[in-house]
């Protein structure tokens, strides 16, 4: 590590252990410097460090080889896409309709919804306002039946209508309020009905949000669509460094995640936020990190780190990433905005907790490498991706890959040991090498994690030792991931989707533990003796899966 980078990350171990002033704007850009100086996405971060006395600023480019910024990078003054962040500012304005005696938290949807809107339901239990706002209505990710026919901007064409529509055609695989799964569809829901709480007195969200929260906070940079006069608007990039187009999405669904604001306008909001200034807002505001469920306050997640509770949440859009994190006990605030989608590349989450003073280590950047000539002769060849067939091949020393009716493209790599695509696309490839050979990999993108396997060879999920053999064979929990139970050299193997093998011990009849990552699995049998499913128990979840016809999965006798 260069001489300068070693001294900025000595600073850094030197601030963890003290108040996040402990940073000057020199310190933060130094900061910003250690964790992103030459990094292959070229991405460029404006950064706040706030706490009762001060906010320190900074901005810092990454600037890998021959792809200087010459422009700088994004000024002070310039809007950023602030992605899902903006689901806190909705929530805002639902603790405001709350505050106002209008809502509650335990109205059902339904109540806020057009008259004749079909919401899924379990017998008398209706999806609540709560439910919702902690991720746990059952609701998919996406609204199921919407179409997105542009990937580079994927909801520009979602309707009021067709979201709605969509509610009636889920089905509710879990009790309602059980656990958390995100939800974008069911935040765009929340969107539409507090569009409707106003729509007697402004024409739209952009609208109520101008007048309940960016109005009265002096947030004069922040919009939906209608952008300020002279308003300053960031390029976002994908994680090659690429431009990419601005996301664009109905005014009304925009309460999930498009919102825009300068980092000044995200200071404002995160002081106002902690209560660190003098405004009327300031209960409504801290209402919203009120514990209610799985980790989750009103759309804000309460995460714990080296013992103290950060609330905290993250943003993507396809060129944007963004972080607020928040001590409010210790008046503390991170504000990071990113004008590239690095969200497959470690995003902001740990440094953000650094920043906060926390002690977390923070990643290296990610240097672009010549790829080792190992792995041009060990990738190549035919995969199968997520129901796609995928070729890998080296023309002229570039590793090149390609799926089912998509164009060639290049595979770069890093100096994490990761390929990345080296055109319009944030994702990330890993190679797994097993005995020196790579018949899988794991492929990162939007935030999903997809298993590649290559044709012809299938796991080995076969067991010898007797005790174990009904046991062996794949578990799967969802569409995308499962988990597989398998011996090898003698020891049994637990092994998830696109994760590396560990040891498990069998602790009880028909359980095995993973103790190294705290995981459980209970495994069901039928009438017939036959192991048929199990149970993975895992960090507070208890998730179903179903056991899969797979070659070497013995039954019992």
């Amino acid at each position: 590590m260069p001489l300068v980078l070693r001294c900025l990350a000595f600073l850094l171990a030197c601030c963890a252990s003290l108040p996040a002033w402990c940073l000057n704007d020199a310190e933060l850009s130094a900061a910003l410097a250690a964790r992103f100086q030459g990094d292959r996405s070229g991405v460029c971060v404006l950064a706040a460090v706030i706490d009762a006395k001060q906010v320190s600023r900074a901005r810092f480019c990454a600037n890998p080889p021959g792809r200087e910024r010459r422009d700088g990078g994004p000024s002070f003054e310039a809007a950023f896409e602030i992605g899902s962040v903006s689901k806190t500012m909705t929530a805002f304005l639902v603790a405001d309709l709350i505050d106002a005696g209008r809502w509650s938290l335990d109205d059902p949807i339904a109540k806020h919804l057009p008259e004749g809107t079909v919401v899924p339901r379990q017998g008398e239990r209706q999806i609540l306002l709560r439910d919702l706002l902690t991720h746990s209505a059952g609701l998919p990710r996406l609204a199921p039946g919407v179409a997105m026919p542009q990937r580079a901007d994927p909801y520009a064409t979602h309707t009021e209508g067709e979201v709605l529509a969509a509610l009636g055609r889920v089905q509710l695989n879990e009790p309602i309020g059980s656990k958390s799964a995100y939800s974008n569809f069911g935040m765009m829901v929340v969107s539409i009905a507090v569009a409707r709480a106003w729509r007697n007195e402004v024409p739209d969200l952009d609208a109520v949000l101008q007048q309940r929260l960016f109005g009265p906070l002096g947030m004069r940079h922040s919009y939906i669509n209608a952008v300020p006069a002279g308003q300053v608007v960031a390029q976002g990039h994908v994680a090659s460094g690429t431009p990419t187009p601005a996301w664009r999405m109905a005014t009304n669904l925009a309460g999930v995640g498009m919102v825009h604001a300068t980092l000044d306008d995200m200071v404002t909001y995160t002081r106002a936020s902690l209560g660190l200034t003098d405004t009327p807002l300031r209960g409504r505001l801290r209402a919203t990190h009120q514990p209610l469920a799985h980790g989750h306050g009103m759309n804000w997640f309460i995460a714990p780190v080296q013992g103290r509770n950060v609330v905290q949440h993250g943003g993507v859009t396809g060129g944007f990433n963004s972080m607020v994190a928040m001590l409010p006990e210790q008046g503390r605030g991170v504000v990071l905005l990113a004008d590239t989608d690095i969200s497959a590349n470690d995003g902001l989450t740990t440094l953000a907790h650094s920043l906060l003073g926390l002690g977390v280590s923070v990643p290296t950047a990610r240097l672009a490498q010549p790829i080792p000539p190992e792995l041009l002769v060990a990738l190549p060849g035919h995969y199968e991706l997520a129901g796609l067939h995928a070729r890998v091949w080296v023309d002229e020393g570039h590793m090149m890959g390609q799926a089912d009716g998509q164009p060639a493209f290049e595979l770069l790599y890093d100096s994490r040991g990761d390929f990345y695509l080296a055109r319009q696309v944030t994702t990330r490839l890993r190679p797994i090498i097993e005995n020196g050979e790579v018949n899988r990999f794991t492929w990162r993108q939007g935030g999903v994690v997809l298993e590649g396997t290559r044709q012809g060879h299938a796991p080995a999920l076969g067991i010898q030792r007797p005790e174990w053999q009904a046991w062996a064979g794949e578990y799967r929990i969802n569409p995308r991931f499962a988990v597989r139970v398998y011996e090898l050299q003698g020891r049994l193997k637990l092994q998830g989707t696109a994760q590396p093998a560990i040891d498990v011990e069998v602790t009880g009849p028909d359980r095995i533990e993973a103790k190294a990552v705290g995981a459980v699995l209970e495994f069901h049998r039928n009438d017939r003796n036959e192991v048929i499913g199990a149970t993975l128990r895992q960090n507070g979840q208890v998730l179903p899966a179903t056991r899969s016809a797979l070659p070497g999965a013995a039954k019992a006798p």
